[in-house]
This record gives C-alpha cells, sequence and structure tokens, in this order.
C-alpha cells in the first residue's frame, strides 16, 4: 500500500527524470517559462494568451511524451474547474451591453459583451499559465529547480528549505494516508459525530508525526555532516545547447508578439 502510495506521489519527478528535456539547462527553461508567464498576463490581448498556450501545450506535450503523471492530470483538472467557475462568474458581474439570457428558477441571468470578453481573456491566461508551469514540473526535478535559483542569487536558506519542504511533504502525506485508512477499517467515519472526531485526532496525530519526523531529520542531516547545502550529482551539466538556443529564439518570438500586438503592426 504504501509502495504504491509513494509511486503515486513520486510520479512527477519519475516523469521528470524520464523527460527528453530533463538535460536541457533548468536556468534556461526556468527563463523561458518566466518570460512567457510575464508576457502572458500584462498583455491585454487575447491572441498573446493564446500563443503562449500554444507553447505551453507543446512543451507539456513533449516533456511528458504524451504520457503525463496522472496526479499531474487530476491538479489539472482541478485548477480548470476553478478557472472555468470564475470565468463564469466574470461574465455575469461585469456591466455590458446583454449579449445572451438565461432563465433559472425564475431567474434571469445576463451574459455581457464586456464579460464574456473579459472571461475569455481570464480563461487563455490561466490556461496558458497551467500549460506552463506544468510543463517546467514535468521536465525538470527539484534538485535541478534549486540549482536554478541559486544561480539567479536567491538565499541559500530559502532554496535549502524548498528542497526539505518538498520531499517531507511526501512522508507526511504518506503517514496522513495511512492513519486516514487505518480509522476507516475501523468505522472512524460512521456517523456524522464519530467523523468530526476522528477527523481532529487525526489532525492532532498528523501534527505530531511532523514534529517526530522534523527532529529525527535533523538528527539524520547532522550524522550526513550536513552544512546548509544540498550536494547533487552534476547530470544537467550535460546542458544541450541546442535547447537553450531554442529557449532563447522562443523568449525572442514571445517578444516580438507581443510588441506588434501592443503596436497594432497586424
Amino acid at each position: 500500500m504504501s509502495t504504491n502510495h509513494n509511486s503515486e506521489l513520486n510520479s512527477v519527478d519519475t516523469a521528470a527524470y524520464k523527460s527528453p528535456m530533463f538535460h536541457w539547462s533548468p536556468l534556461a527553461k526556468l527563463f523561458l517559462i518566466l518570460s512567457l508567464l510575464v508576457l502572458d498576463i500584462a498583455s491585454p490581448h487575447l491572441w498573446m494568451s493564446v500563443f503562449a498556450c500554444a507553447v505551453g501545450v507543446c512543451l507539456f506535450l513533449y516533456g511528458s511524451l504524451l504520457r503525463p503523471p496522472h496526479t499531474l492530470m487530476l491538479l489539472f483538472l482541478y485548477a480548470m474547474v476553478f478557472i472555468v467557475v470564475g470565468a463564469v462568474i466574470f461574465t455575469i458581474v461585469m456591466p455590458g451591453e446583454t449579449v445572451a439570457s438565461v432563465s433559472i428558477l425564475r431567474f434571469t441571468i445576463n451574459f455581457t459583451d464586456a464579460g464574456v470578453s473579459f472571461a475569455l481573456l481570464v480563461f487563455a491566461r490561466s490556461t496558458a499559465a497551467l500549460f506552463l508551469m506544468f510543463s517546467f514540473a514535468v521536465s525538470t526535478p527539484v534538485p535541478h529547480l534549486a540549482n536554478a535559483l541559486k544561480k539567479l542569487k536567491l538565499p541559500d536558506v530559502f532554496v535549502e528549505m524548498m528542497v526539505l519542504i518538498y520531499r517531507y511533504t511526501f512522508l507526511l502525506m504518506e503517514s496522513a494516508e495511512s492513519m486516514h485508512l487505518a480509522a476507516e477499517c475501523k468505522f472512524g467515519y460512521y456517523g456524522y459525530k464519530r467523523s468530526l472526531k476522528t477527523t481532529s485526532r487525526l489532525a492532532v496525530g498528523v501534527f505530531m508525526r511532523a514534529l517526530d519526523t522534523a527532529e529525527k531529520g535533523q538528527v539524520i542531516l547532522q550524522c550526513r555532516n550536513y552544512r546548509g547545502d544540498f550536494m547533487t550529482l552534476s547530470e544537467y551539466e550535460e546542458r544541450n545547447r541546442t535547447a537553450t538556443v531554442f529557449c532563447a529564439v522562443m523568449v525572442c518570438v514571445a517578444a516580438s508578439v507581443f510588441i506588434i500586438l501592443h503596436t497594432g503592426m497586424l
């Protein structure tokens, strides 16, 4: 049971190590994704978001070898639900000329032209941002991301804390899953009152397990001569220069599209 659970939680990391974009420079990938995100958010034009979304989809499919991890796809579907609901709300609450009306239980809901336009822009921006971030996640292991952040001169404490939190989150989720399964086997969720009591005990148990894991983790790090810096293998140093040039070209193309849309050359 725990082996399958660990495999599901680490499926994104496994996909990243098998990705054809694994040997790309993590700094180049990070620069490409951040540039597209900034241009996507900064531009008020829908076509800029469509361009960023197209690049994100291509990178995501290529980086995952057309087999994206199941866990990542579930996260994507959950995020899309919130995006769609938010876009629909914008079509209703924003003022403007009514383009369509729907009657539900004697209530009339009006969809305005300004609301529809803004909702499409929000939907395109959010979808593009999701694909861009997921394409980076599916092709870049956490140690490579940490190395890229260090090269950007971020504080070492911040980077090391990110790595530790990422690693121990999996352990806590595994503990919470095991405790939840044990409670279900003992009919701990039979009835509303018992469910509340079981949930509160589960929360306390996870918190105490987190403290115990933190203390043991500190001892383990000290036994391994930890001095505030994680040493990693230098596989990512075998950078693909062609991929780095590709990232730079894509940033230039995206910036050109942004300028063309803003100057009205099309």
